[in-house]
């Protein structure tokens, strides 16, 4: 499980689940739901960090490829290839979902 951690002034840190800490104010500019077809974890050498990509299926059968890090996983996924995803995005360019089962 991921954490996030913000600082408080000089009071410590509080941990927050990932997915939990979204602008209430963001501007959802898509909303879709995909089925996972294949997922893969890459490591960007440049920036020094692992991401896990999801290549999906819209409900238009296109193909596209998605970071799914940080995002929530219903507990009775066991395997995230037929899965599918709530998918949502802002106008930032900031995506949050969930994976389930049917």
């Amino acid at each position: 499980m991921s954490f996030l951690f913000n600082d408080k002034e000089k009071n410590g840190v509080e941990e927050i689940r990932f997915g939990k800490k979204i602008n209430k104010n963001r501007v959802i500019t898509r909303a879709v739901t995909l089925k996972i077809l294949n997922t893969a974890i890459i490591y960007n050498d440049e920036e020094d960090y692992y991401d896990t990509l999801a290549t999906c299926a819209n409900e238009n059968n296109i193909v596209e490829t998605i970071s799914i890090e940080g995002f929530e996983i219903h507990e009775n996924v066991v395997e995230l290839k037929g899965a599918y995803i709530d998918y949502e995005q802002d106008s930032d360019i900031n995506s949050t979902g969930t994976i389930y089962y049917l």
